[in-house]
């Protein structure tokens, strides 16, 4: 009998799949440490005055500043008091936190899939490779935001915690047995702490819930009442600590609502957002298929054509082998693996291509039957779909394009590609092999997005290598920054010194310069964020603070920061707390020595302090 070469391929496939999960492992080590490591070493680099800045001022006054349009600072916030206000100690906090949840995940995700490949290696190598590929995917939480944990990190974590409780339950309920109740409860708490940390998460956490009654409905509507009850005594619980012991809910939410009530009619409607969605990710998916298009087709191809003929089968093995250098050289000639605010709609390219690849594999893998009866059923399948909208669904809420934050999940798509890999072993090696390699290009695509994004591109920063000076400025606790603006900030320190010691005294900053109010030892006057799109949200908030008993501490009236003019909707806003801004404000100095700010200080004051 002559040898059949298709079950020849399969037979090598498998001998060589058993190296794959070595290779994983090796790789997803690598590309982990790479990212972890770098930022690590980068915690006492750089700082932003416009995002980060907002981020640590309202963290700082977490506590006496309840006007915020979510409840973020009442989570990092006390974490951050905890830790001194060090802000060093604050982004490894969040590097530990971004580790452990990718771990927690992917630990998750490879155990559910172990049951649904009961024909994968009987080997821990198997998962731990797995969970070493996610936990690498993970480093697109470094590839272009602040190194200092904000809402973002918090919905990001807190999806990823929540689809690995309904894969905890799924897992149960596939070995027939009762989901843990303490990922039922788990799911409770994170629920609560992702509502108050941005209200827009109940996108996300709405399609988690319905994936999470799919799953438990397997086991009868009694089980689906048992994990709602568990859900809720954990949601409850959290609610209850957090008014015991952080903040009182009756305190905290009115402040919340009224910065709601501010930017009513003035933000985004959710057609707008969802409108603007669309238009930037079809952006991004047409310069996808026009830089990878060859390597779609040749995926398709690869899992379609099967046969013995030997030409046949190497002219698809070259076809494929030369699509796939021709997206390689695509991505480094267009800026596919550079990280960065800079680089963002350029390596969100690279990373859509290859879960395409894999997502065109399992499609076409489909339809020809090539992907083996009951490796999934409706509840697997509700899980995958779940995962390869979550990136996008997580991000939802966002004033800029979807895919900018939506990448940051690029752990969920990750495993995606790993379950596809370990699903199409029906499918010719050509396929499986290039399946295989996209997967691998994809992490170490991540690993060098992650470095440029901390190293080469920082955010709102320069380079690292020209973050060569120490501040003296002790909110900043010693970040090297450039050396002038390093000077800038010490220089303009020691000019207000007079006025902003004691700390605590209360700046209104216009716009975006939250970190300098922050690093004066000062606090904001309304919301810490202050935007030059939100201008009456911005005078919205002075009104508010001014309608308080005591705007100010004693006679401490705010001082005024400007990077703009200084328009009547401020001086208006400024009359309501009794300021006349002609009369009782003077310009400490020209702008050209306040690095082009114009500052005003109380008029009485100023005449203290002149000689």
């Amino acid at each position: 009998m002559s040898p059949d070469p298709v079950t020849d391929s399969r037979k090598a496939f498998a001998v060589r799949s058993r190296g794959l999960p070595v290779v994983l492992l090796v790789l997803g080590v690598a590309v982990s440490s790479t990212w972890i490591v770098t930022a690590a070493r980068g915690v006492g680099y750089g700082f932003d005055i416009t995002d980060e800045g907002y981020y640590l001022l309202s963290y700082r006054w977490w506590s006496s500043n309840p006007l915020a349009l979510t409840g973020i600072q009442y989570i990092y916030g006390p974490i951050f008091q905890l830790l001194h206000w060090d802000i060093e100690k604050l982004r490894i906090f969040r590097l530990v936190t971004v580790v452990l949840g990718h771990v927690f995940f992917g630990w998750s995700f490879m155990r559910w899939l172990r049951v649904r490949r009961p024909d994968a290696p009987k080997t821990k190598l198997w998962e731990y490779a797995g969970i070493a590929a996610i936990l690498a995917a993970g480093g697109m939480t470094y590839s272009w935001l602040p190194l200092s944990p904000g809402y973002n990190d918090v919905i990001l974590l807190g999806a990823l915690t929540a689809v690995s409780c309904v894969l905890w339950s799924a897992t149960a309920i596939e070995q027939d047995k009762k989901p843990p109740i303490w990922a039922l409860t788990l799911a409770g708490v994170v629920i609560s702490v992702m509502v108050l940390a941005k209200w827009s998460s109940i996108v996300v956490l709405a399609l988690i819930v319905v994936a999470a009654i799919v799953v438990l409905s397997a086991q009868g509507s009694q089980a689906v009442a048992r994990g709602i009850v568990w859900a809720l005594a954990g949601a409850t619980g959290t609610a209850v600590l957090v008014q015991l012991l952080v903040v009182s809910l009756t305190d905290a939410i009115p402040g919340i609502l009224a910065v709601n009530r501010f930017i009513a009619g003035n933000s985004y409607t959710p057609a707008t957002l969802v409108q603007m969605y669309w238009t930037t990710g079809m952006r991004l998916v047409e310069e996808t298929v026009k830089q990878h298009f060859p390597l779609f087709i040749a995926a398709a191809v690869a899992v379609a054509v099967r046969g013995r003929n030997p030409v046949l089968r190497t002219a698809t093995w070259l076809i494929t082998a030369a699509t796939l250098a021709w997206s390689i050289h695509q991505a480094l000639d267009k800026g596919g693996l550079h990280g960065g605010s800079p680089n963002n709609g350029k390596f969100q390219v690279t990373l859509l291509a290859a879960v395409l690849v894999a997502i065109i594999t399992t499609v076409v893998a489909l339809i020809t039957r090539q992907w083996t009866p009951g490796k999934e059923n409706p509840r697997s399948w509700v899980i995958l779909g779940l995962l390869l909208v979550l990136p996008f669904v997580q991000a939802f809420g966002t004033n800029t394009a979807i895919y900018t934050i939506g990448f940051n999940a690029f752990a969920a798509w990750a495993a995606l590609m790993i379950a596809a890999l370990t699903g199409i072993d029906k499918a010719p090696l050509v396929a499986r092999t290039a399946t295989a390699l996209v997967t691998v290009c994809a992490l170490v695509a991540v690993g060098s997005i992650a470095y440029g994004g901390q190293v080469l591109h920082p955010y709102r920063s320069p380079p690292r290598s020209a973050l060569t000076t120490a501040t003296k400025l002790k909110p900043l606790g010693g970040l090297e920054l450039a050396p002038d603006t390093a000077a800038k900030y010490t220089a303009l320190d020691e000019l207000l010194k007079p006025y902003t010691t004691p700390s605590g005294r209360p700046i209104i900053a216009l716009d975006k310069m939250a970190g300098i109010v922050l690093m004066l030892r000062a606090r904001p006057f309304g919301e810490a964020w202050v935007a030059p799109k939100e201008r009456e949200r911005t005078a919205a908030g002075i009104t508010e603070v001014c309608s308080t008993k005591e705007p100010w501490p004693g006679n401490r009236q705010p001082l005024l920061f400007f990077n703009r003019p200084v328009s009547q909707l401020e001086i208006d806003a400024l009359r309501t707390c009794g300021l006349d801004f002609d009369v009782d404000y003077k310009l400490i100095a020209p702008p050209a020595t306040t690095m082009n700010l114009q500052i005003y200080v109380p008029t009485a004051e100023l005449a203290r302090h002149t000689p």
